[in-house]
């Protein structure tokens, strides 16, 4: 997938273009994009996602944004999963935000040159969100765009929205979350030095600091699988301060089973949550702190021989 930064350097000619924030690229996201390769694929065009590289917000009032479900370098990865040709994360500022729904239609044609247009039900464009779905249509028929608007979709009879997903994680249901996402959902960065509290309990634990600005489900341990050096491996991660040993920040700590490779301070590492085990807890000692560990550790791995197992088994 190409990225860009800015619609004036597209140079790729006519195009299928998608609409949208895309915080998460969630279900409904994913049938919006599906929607413009088909077209794309049918019309011999490029299909391209056009959005933000920050959120709205951000430009007139950053305290009021709220928690993103993916960071911008995971967003665009979950971006290109999808199969779009190229993807424009373009900086929302106070010009852009001024223009009216057919200014802002005006230049995406101008510099993408669309012959379709992908929407969802609910798109909002141009200044303070005037224009509508019924609005796109007919200035397509204006600037010489088919307009495309993608129904909702419904899981468990109410419809998936990031907002529904963000109240999911917010309250550790990681099953709801992946329900809705159509995938684990993920934490991703370097790995830095923590408490080496890990090293105390015989158990050494690769360490993410919390990502900025990001929707994070509450205190407590998850079970994860976790990618780090191209290898995958199931893991207990923990989120919070561990308070059996207080001081430091926050961090998400993922216990790795079955983990040789040593060090890897300043690797990527990336956490797919799939379940809570328990709540954040204060333990009287280390030593019972080891203990629970090491019955987190057999619960991960219950969960996952349980979960991979084949049907019927």
């Amino acid at each position: 997938m190409k990225l860009l930064t800015h619609e004036n350097q597209w140079m790729g000619g006519e195009t299928v273009i998608v609409l949208g924030m895309f915080d998460g690229v969630h279900r409904g996201h994913e049938q919006l994009m599906l929607r413009a390769n088909q077209l794309a694929q049918r019309d011999g065009l490029k299909s391209v996602v056009y959005t933000f590289s920050t959120h709205p917000m951000a430009t007139f009032a950053p305290e009021r944004v709220p928690p993103q479900l993916d960071t911008r370098s995971e967003r665009i990865r979950s971006i290109a999963q999808k199969g779009v040709d190229a993807a424009v994360l373009r900086p929302f500022d106070r010009a852009f935000a001024a223009l009216s729904p057919e200014a802002f239609v005006r230049l995406i044609c101008e510099t993408m040159q669309p012959r379709h247009v992908v929407i969802g039900f609910n798109y909002s464009f141009g200044c303070k969100g005037a224009g509508k779905a019924e609005d796109m249509i007919r200035l397509g028929k204006d600037y010489g765009f088919e307009t495309h608007v993608v129904s909702e979709v419904s899981v468990g009879g109410a419809p998936v929205s990031s907002t529904r997903i963000r109240g999911a994680v917010t309250q550790g249901d990681m099953e709801a979350t992946r329900e809705l996402l159509d995938r684990p959902y993920q934490i991703c960065g370097v790995v830095r030095s923590g408490k080496r509290l890990g090293r105390t309990l015989d158990f050494p634990t690769a360490n993410l600091a919390y990502p900025k600005g990001k929707a994070l489900p509450p205190c407590g341990v998850y079970a994860a699988r976790v990618t780090l050096r191209g290898e995958e491996y199931i893991a207990a991660v923990n989120i919070g301060k561990h308070p059996t040993a207080p001081g430091g920040e926050e961090t998400i700590e993922a216990n790795l089973i079955d983990y040789d490779g040593g060090e890897c301070y300043g690797c990527h590492m990336r956490v797919a949550l799939y379940t809570r085990i328990r709540e954040e807890r204060l333990f009287d000692s280390l030593e019972l702190l080891r203990e629970e560990v090491l019955k987190n550790r057999e619960q991960v791995r219950a969960y996952f021989a349980r979960t991979d197992a084949p049907d019927g088994f």
